[in-house]
C-alpha cells in the first residue's frame, strides 16, 4: 500500500479529516510540532508533569489502525488497517537508542517514532507470520462484523505484544488493545519508516457491519446505601455502550500511569480504577462488569475493591465539595488558575503570559502576553465557576510570585541534545561566499558563541559586530533573519537604534539580535555613541507609574548589513567590528537551529574564547582598513608629507598646526580644531617621530615632498 490513510480529530473524539502515515511521519521528522515537544520535554525534566501533560494535550490526534465518519466510536468505522500501534514508555535515557535500533530492525516494524514525553517509543507494526496472515484472511472474507472484528485485532494485538516484550525485554502497554487506539503526533529527526513493508501491506475488502448506534442514557449518581448486585453486573461486556467503553477504558490508562494491577496491588489498583471510574461518571455497574472482563480471569475478586470505592468516594465527594467551599477565597482563585491556565512570567521582555489548558484553537497558540481583555475574560470564568472576587484581586494574585519565571533563551538552550561532533556552525557560515572565508568561519563562529554567551549570562557581553557588505539586493537582512529558531522570532530587532531614545535603550535587554540595517546612514557622532552602547553591560531606567529604576542586563548582539565597502570611519580602530564582503548566498540549505545552538554552547562550556585579543586585534584592525572612510585630511598628509627614512636629511620638526596650516593652503583642508585632531590621531596611528620643544609643544617628524619635486 503506497500510503495508508490515518484518521485526524478535533480534539480526541470528533473526526475533521485524513491525512496519510507517510506525511504525519514526515511531519514528525521535520519538526511541524518541535516547539511543543521541545516544552513537553523541559516540564518532565523539571518534574512538572501535570503541566507537561496538559500541554501534550495540544497535540494533533490521530488513528492509523481504524478509519472513522464521524466520531472515534464503533458506529463510526469506515475502515480496519491491519497495523497494531503499541506504546513502550518509563524508558530509561540510556536504554533509549539501544531499543531504537532493535526496534528499526525487527521486520515486522512499520514504524516507531520518540513519544512526546522523550521517555518511550510509539510502534506501529505489521506482523507478517503464519498465524497473522490467516487473521488476515479472515478479514478479507466479503462482511466482518464489529465483534469478529475486534476479536481479530485483539488476537494480532496479542501476538505483537509479546514479540515485542520477548524482543525488547520490557514490558509493552496493555490499554493499547483497542481498535481505536491512537497516537499523539510528536518531533524525532530519526523518526522510521519501512518502506518495502509498507509496499506488501494490502487493503482489506472486507466491508465491516458496525455496531448499532444507541441513544446515551444519562449519567446515574451513585448512592451511599450499599445495594446487592442485579443480575446484569454478570452481563456480558458486550451489553455497554460504546461511550461506557471508551470512558472506562481511559479510566483504566490514567490509573496505569501510577500504579500497576499486579500480585500484591490488585486491590489498590481495582479501588483507584473504582475512583476514577466514578469521577468520570460511569455507573458503578457497569463498571464491575467491564472490570470483570478486563481482569477477572487473573483475579476473580473484582468486585468487592470497586464496590469499595463507590461506597467511599460516594460519601466523600460530598464532604470534599464542602471543604472545597470553605477554603479561602486566594486559595480557591489560585486552585481555578493552575486548574485551567499556564500563567508565567517572562523575564527578559518583563511581561506576564498565559496559556488555556483547553483544546480550543486559542489553546494551540502557545503562551501569549496578558491583555486587559485577558484578565476580563479570567474574572469572568472566575465568577462561572461560583468563585467570586474582586478583578483587582485577580490582577493582585496573578502579578504576583504566583506566575512561574519564565527566560526564553534558557528555556531553548539548555533542553536541546547535546551536541554530536557535527559543525554546524561551519555549515551555515558556508551559505554565505566571502572573499575570505577563513576570516569569515572564525569571526562567525566566535560571534554566534559570543551571542550564546550574553543571553545566558548578566555579565558577559558580545563586543564584537559583524557587518555584511555586499550590492543592494543580495538578500543580507534575509540571511540574517534565518538565524534565530522560530522560538526566538519575537526577540529580534531590525533598524539602527537611537541611544538617546528610552525605547531603544531598552532593546539592549529585551532583544537578542539587533539587526542594523542599512548601516552606511551611520553619521559620525552616531558612531561614536554606538560604539559606546555596544559596550554597555546594562541599561537603567525606570518604569511609568514606578517610583525607583531598575536595572535590566544587556542580552542583545549586533549584526549589520551595508551597501557600502567604506562603512567605518574611526581613524583610532575599529577593533569592535568585523567587516566581510559577500559575493553570494544560499537561501536553499535549510538552517538546523537545534545543532548551531547545541555546538554554540558546548564551545561556550568548553572555555571557548569568543572576544579577539592581542595580536588578533592588531590583524582585526589591519583587515578593518579596507572598510575605512578616509577623511581628507589624513588623505592629504599623505600628499604632501612623509615619514622619514634613515637616508632622508631633509626632515623637519613641525608642530600639528604648521602642518595642518600648509594642508589649507595646498588641500584646501579646513583648519579647526576637529581637523587638527583628526591630523593628530593620523600622525601618531601612523607613528611619526615627535618630540616636545621648549613652549612644551609637541613636534612631529615629517619630510616635505615638495621639496623633493
Amino acid at each position: 500500500m503506497e500510503n495508508i490513510p490515518v484518521t485526524t480529530y478535533r480534539g480526541f473524539s470528533a473526526v475533521s479529516g485524513e491525512t496519510t502515515f507517510t506525511q504525519d511521519m514526515a511531519d514528525i521528522r521535520n519538526g511541524k510540532h518541535a516547539k511543543l515537544i521541545i516544552k513537553i520535554a523541559s516540564l518532565v525534566a523539571q518534574g512538572k508533569v501535570e503541566e507537561a501533560n496538559h500541554v501534550k494535550k495540544q497535540l494533533p490526534f490521530r488513528t492509523l489502525t481504524a478509519n472513522y465518519r464521524e466520531r472515534r466510536l464503533a458506529p463510526s468505522i469506515t475502515r480496519y488497517n491491519p497495523v497494531i500501534t503499541l506504546d513502550i514508555d518509563d524508558l530509561e535515557e540510556r536504554q533509549l537508542e539501544q531499543t531504537r535500533t532493535l526496534i528499526n530492525e525487527d521486520p515486522h516494524t512499520l514504524g516507531s517514532f520518540l513519544s512526546p514525553k522523550r521517555h518511550g517509543y510509539k510502534l506501529f507494526v505489521f506482523m507478517q507470520t503464519e498465524y497473522a496472515r490467516r487473521l488476515y484472511d479472515r478479514l478479507r472474507q466479503g462482511e466482518v462484523t464489529y465483534a469478529t472484528l475486534e476479536e481479530i485485532h485483539l488476537k494480532l494485538y496479542s501476538a505483537a505484544k509479546e514479540h515485542y516484550e520477548a524482543l525488547l525485554g520490557v514490558e509493552v502497554d496493555g490499554s493499547g488493545k483497542d481498535i481505536s487506539r491512537g497516537y499523539f503526533m510528536s518531533f524525532d529527526p530519526h523518526a522510521y519508516i519501512n518502506a518495502a513493508l509498507l509496499e506488501q501491506i494490502s487493503p482489506l475488502p472486507a466491508r465491516i457491519i458496525p455496531p448499532a448506534k444507541k441513544e446515551n442514557s444519562p449519567k446515574k449518581t451513585p448512592v451511599e446505601t450499599v445495594h446487592p448486585l442485579p443480575a446484569s453486573v454478570a452481563a456480558t461486556p458486550q451489553d455497554a455502550k460504546p461511550w461506557e467503553k471508551l470512558i472506562f477504558s481511559q479510566a483504566v490508562t490514567a490509573v496505569k500511569r501510577t500504579t500497576r494491577f499486579r500480585a500484591g496491588n490488585r486491590d489498590n489498583f481495582l479501588f483507584a480504577l473504582g475512583n476514577k471510574c466514578y469521577s468520570k461518571g460511569l455507573d458503578e455497574q457497569t463498571a464491575i462488569r467491564l472490570a470483570k472482563n478486563e481482569f477477572g480471569q487473573e483475579y476473580p475478586d473484582v468486585e468487592s475493591p470497586l464496590h469499595n470505592a463507590y461506597i467511599y468516594t460516594d460519601k466523600t465527594s460530598e464532604a470534599a465539595t464542602k471543604k472545597e467551599e470553605k477554603k479561602p477565597v486566594i486559595n480557591q482563585v489560585m486552585s481555578f488558575l493552575e486548574e485551567h491556565y499556564g500563567i508565567r512570567r517572562n523575564l527578559i521582555l518583563d511581561r506576564l503570559e498565559f496559556m488555556p489548558y483547553t483544546p480550543s484553537a486559542d489553546a494551540g497558540k502557545g503562551y501569549r502576553p496578558m491583555r486587559g481583555k485577558d484578565y476580563n475574560t479570567m474574572f469572568v470564568d472566575l465568577q462561572m465557576a461560583g468563585i467570586s472576587c474582586y478583578q483587582n484581586f485577580l490582577r493582585a494574585v496573578i502579578d504576583s510570585n504566583y506566575a512561574k519565571e519564565f527566560n526564553p533563551y534558557t528555556d531553548y538552550l539548555y533542553a536541546l541534545p547535546p551536541w554530536d561532533g557535527t559543525d554546524y556552525i561551519a555549515r551555515l557560515a558556508d551559505t554565505l561566499t566571502t572573499e575570505n572565508r577563513e576570516l569569515w568561519q572564525k569571526g562567525f563562529k566566535r560571534w554566534i558563541v559570543g551571542l550564546v554567551a550574553c543571553a545566558l549570562s548578566d555579565e558577559d557581553m558580545n563586543q564584537l559586530v559583524i557587518i555584511l557588505y555586499s550590492e543592494q539586493g543580495k538578500g543580507k537582512s534575509s540571511w540574517i533573519r534565518r538565524l534565530l529558531p522560530p522560538e526566538w522570532k519575537e526577540y529580534f530587532y531590525n533598524g539602527i537604534i537611537d541611544p538617546s531614545n528610552k525605547d531603544d535603550a531598552r532593546l539592549l535587554a529585551t532583544r537578542i539580535i539587533i539587526n542594523m540595517e542599512e548601516f552606511e546612514g551611520v553619521k559620525p557622532g552616531e558612531l561614536a555613541a554606538l560604539k559606546r552602547i555596544i559596550a554597555q553591560d546594562n541599561v537603567t531606567q525606570r518604569k511609568a507609574y514606578d517610583i525607583e529604576a531598575f536595572t535590566l542586563p544587556r542580552h542583545c548582539s549586533f549584526i549589520a548589513s551595508t551597501n557600502n565597502r567604506q562603512c567605518l570611519q574611526d581613524i583610532g580602530g575599529n577593533r569592535r567590528f568585523l567587516p566581510i564582503t559577500i559575493t553570494g548566498i544560499d537561501y536553499h540549505t535549510p538552517v538546523n537551529h537545534p545543532g548551531i545552538y547545541a555546538q554554540a554552547l558546548a564551545l561556550l562550556k568548553g572555555g571557548f574564547r569568543y572576544w579577539y585579543e592581542g595580536e588578533e586585534i592588531e590583524q582585526l584592525n589591519k583587515h578593518n582598513e579596507r572598510h575605512r572612510m578616509k577623511d581628507p585630511v589624513e588623505e592629504n598628509l599623505f600628499v604632501f608629507f612623509r615619514k622619514p627614512l634613515p637616508e632622508d636629511l631633509q626632515t623637519k620638526w613641525l608642530p600639528a598646526s604648521v602642518i595642518l596650516t600648509k594642508l589649507s593652503i595646498f588641500g584646501k583642508v579646513q583648519v579647526n580644531p576637529h581637523t587638527q585632531l583628526v591630523l593628530v590621531q593620523a600622525l601618531e596611528k601612523y607613528g611619526f617621530g615627535t618630540r616636545t620643544n621648549e613652549q612644551e609643544t609637541t613636534e612631529y617628524e615629517v619630510v616635505d615632498i615638495q621639496l623633493y619635486q
